[in-house]
């Protein structure tokens, strides 16, 4: 083997194994390693680019040279049994070849004068392809003055939007929240009241009711007084009541149905093809419930039964409540 060619292998083998990014061990000189280093900013818009770097320490440690010529003799076929004499000396070959005083030269690498190491320009681009020249970045972009105006603006319409539907929403939710409660109070306070309403309407039909009798039965019983000479009779209270009430005791009956008041409010009981089937339902309302007082008026030309009558919808609609278990179904009509 030449020495030539010798060197130039050994020196090809060190410089694969440190672009490799090994560490390379010289035994009796020291350590290379390569060592990687980030980039730097130079100024304002100038940056230098992350590179490479072939260092040299005095400690040893790492791959060493022997052990790699031994590992390439033995794929070669040298020696295969025990590669590492013959390592050897080629290493010391290569060493007193590339060595002189104490600056020792790879050709193709560097040379290493003392501890300093200096790269090959060559080896050099082979680690770092992209170079050391600094790189221009570009700067940050100013402030925007219009561009953070239109979204601080999106983000307040964006805001208040949502506050508006939120407090909607919550002002919707509170007026559910009190018409379910007023009207869950208004249900509470007819079923707590509906025996005293009840008895109050009830006493006020039987009332009217009794009052027309005693009508009726004081006109019947008084003698009727004769007027003198040129004297006009005055009418009785008790007949004026009369004269007031027989559409009430005739609404009573059995015998008779009557027509209905235009513009008042009546609860329907129920509505009936014949004046028999309608008084036949007044029989049963009765038989049901005592102070219950039913009319019979013509709906159209059919019978109409109600119990209760008024001026105000909300006192028959306060009836039905106060009926509606034992009298289902019951509906207010006003009549045209």
């Amino acid at each position: 083997m030449n020495e030539n060619p010798m060197t130039e292998q050994v020196a090809r083998l060190i410089g694969n194994l440190l672009a490799g990014g090994g560490t390379l061990l010289l035994p009796g000189v020291g350590t290379l390693y390569v060592e990687r280093q980030a980039a730097r900013r130079i100024d304002r818009r100038h940056v230098v680019p992350p590179c490479r770097r072939v260092q040299f320490s005095s400690q040893e440690r790492g791959t060493s040279l022997v052990d790699e010529i031994a590992r390439v003799l033995k794929v070669n076929g040298v020696r295969p049994e025990n590669p590492v004499p013959e390592a050897q000396k080629v290493y010391d070959r290569w060493i007193a070849q590339v060595r002189e005083g104490d600056t020792l030269t790879i050709a193709g690498i560097g040379v290493l004068h003392f501890k300093d190491f200096r790269i090959d320009p060559e080896f050099d681009r082979r680690l770092n392809p992209q170079g050391h020249e600094p790189l221009r970045v570009q700067a940050p972009r100013r402030f925007d003055a219009v561009l953070w105006i239109g979204i601080v603006a999106i983000v307040c319409v964006l805001g208040a939007t949502a506050w508006w539907w939120f407090d909607l929403k919550q002002s919707g939710d509170a007026a559910m929240v009190a018409r379910v409660a007023e009207r869950a109070a208004a249900s509470r306070q007819i079923a707590e009241e509906s025996t005293p309403e009840t008895a109050v309407i009830n006493a006020t039909a039987s009332a009217a009711a009794t009052d027309s009798m005693a009508a009726s039965a004081v006109v019947a019983s008084e003698p009727a007084a004769t007027p003198g000479p040129g004297e006009v009779q005055a009418p009785s209270a008790a007949t004026s009541e009369a004269v007031r009430e027989p559409a009430e005791r005739t609404a009573g009956s059995e015998s008779e149905a009557v027509r209905m008041t235009s513009g008042r409010h009546y609860v329907v009981l129920g509505v009936f093809s014949s004046e028999q089937n309608a008084q036949r339902a007044v029989r049963e309302a009765s038989s049901k419930e005592v102070a219950m007082t039913c009319g019979i008026y013509r709906f159209g030309a059919k019978f109409m039964v109600s119990p209760f009558e008024s001026d105000d919808p909300e006192a028959c609609k306060l009836f039905i409540r106060a009926h509606a278990e034992r009298f289902p179904g019951m509906w207010t009509y006003t009549a045209r």
